[in-house]
């Protein structure tokens, strides 16, 4: 007989599944205040940063002849740098970790530091004049000293500093360069039209960062500091914006279920120990889908036949090449072996069989429970009352109201739980 688990997905119920994902208030708020611990080491340490870092290791050769043969003031190659939460705090598509795994689960707070500096021409093209390597040593030597006062550890990564808290939860601090005179003039326009606040040269708020001047950077010149294999800093084009803003059509061209179906997937994925299956990779398949699928509509209010209608197209999107969708030709599967491959896509097709047996064919709720256990884990709720037979699905016609959950249920959270090596930054 047919299921309806909606109430059992996302419901008012304390119990339903997407409440029992949230992250606890408490430990968000702890992870902001390290987020913020860290901001204020680096902001204090790099406004005097001549008096800390030889100019030699911060600004490259070629800026430092450059700017001197402008008569610039060397100490003022770069501003104060801004910062921007990113990753799932944007997407609103944290987790809660599953507990139990070993490793253990992490939570992953991405943060974006963005620093005002002076470009300079270089093999035809405009490039900071800070030096990758200089801004990477910078920066973990001013977390360094925090680190070693709280107890958290800092992890070297190619495309960001990492800061361990504990083994459940890191905050990774992606460093980017964009250009000071486009910075200065965005915010001399705020300023005028009265819609930041400023004290003093290049100092202002994150909250005003974020809100006026962030989304109007040319994407032109901004870049990402990282690292070659050998260790060695290098630059490249990123624009971090871009899947913000590809994610955010999605949702709201489609609703907030755009948002609770990739958290279930997720949850799925941590559940099943699917280490190496990007976040960004899942949230493509649930967006593709619901793209492009005929029946869609019929899924507004019904979470478990969107996660169903997902789960039947999962093997084969999974057995494919997955496009980044806003780097062209790039992957967001480049990483995966062979067998990683056939790893996730019999994961999956195990998850549309206990989805289409539990909401499907199941012949008791107690059935569908049981099936819904094994695809979702133990924090899939076990009160049968949030399940019920489904007489409309039986008889083809829709099953609820045509109204998308937007603003209905929950939406806001913090970063998503990913194995201890981290998902990588595909933008």
């Amino acid at each position: 007989m047919p299921v309806n688990a909606h109430k059992a997905l996302n419901s008012t119920n304390e119990s339903c599944y997407v409440k029992k994902l949230k992250l606890p208030k408490e430990r968000e708020d702890e992870l902001r205040a390290v987020r913020d611990e860290l901001r204020d080491a680096i902001r204090s340490g790099l406004k005097d940063w001549t008096d800390r870092f030889p100019i030699t290791e911060m600004i490259t050769r070629d800026a430092i002849v450059a700017l001197n043969s402008e008569q610039a003031d060397i100490t003022e190659a770069f501003g104060r740098p801004k910062f921007r939460m990113q990753g799932s705090f944007s997407y609103s598509t944290v987790n809660d970790p599953a507990k139990g795994k070993k490793p253990p689960l992490q939570i992953d707070l991405d943060d974006g530091m963005f620093l005002p500096t002076r470009y300079i021409s270089r093999d035809g093209a405009l490039a900071p004049s800070v030096a990758a390597d200089g801004y990477f040593r910078a920066v973990e030597q001013l977390v360094s000293d925090v680190c070693e006062k709280n107890g958290w550890t800092l992890k070297q990564k190619t495309s960001c500093v990492r800061v361990e808290i504990d083994r459940e939860a890191h905050v990774d601090i992606a460093l980017y360069a964009v250009p000071e005179k486009e910075f200065a003039t965005l915010v001399e326009t705020a300023m005028a039209q009265e819609r930041v606040i400023r004290d003093g040269f290049m100092d202002l708020r994150d909250d005003d960062f974020g809100n006026e001047i962030y989304g109007r950077l040319s994407a032109d010149q901004m870049r990402l500091a990282c690292r070659d294999d050998d260790g060695r800093g290098k630059w490249i084009p990123s624009d971090p914006r871009k899947l913000e803003d590809w994610f955010r059509d999605a949702v709201r061209e489609h609703g907030d279920q755009v948002r609770f179906v990739s958290r279930y997937l997720k949850a799925w994925r941590d559940e099943q120990d699917l280490a190496g299956l990007a976040s960004i990779a899942l949230m493509w398949a649930v967006v593709e889908v619901f793209e492009n699928h005929q029946g869609y509509r019929p899924f507004s209010g019904r979470d478990d036949l969107a996660l169903l209608a997902v789960a039947r197209e999962l093997p084969e999107i999974l057995r494919q090449e997955i496009p980044n969708p806003v780097v062209s030709g790039a992957r967001l599967d480049q990483g995966w072996t062979q067998a990683d491959r056939q790893t996730f896509t019999a994961a999956a097709i195990t998850l549309e069989a206990q989805l289409e047996a539990a909401l499907i064919t199941s012949s008791t709720l107690q059935t569908t429970l049981k099936h819904m256990l094994a695809a979702l884990g133990s924090r899939f709720p076990t009160d049968v009352s949030l399940l019920a037979d489904d007489v409309a699905q039986a008889v083809g016609t829709v099953a609820a109201p045509e109204l998308l959950t937007v603003n209905l249920l929950e939406t806001k959270d913090e970063r998503p739980a990913v194995k201890l090596g981290g998902d990588e930054r595909y933008a």
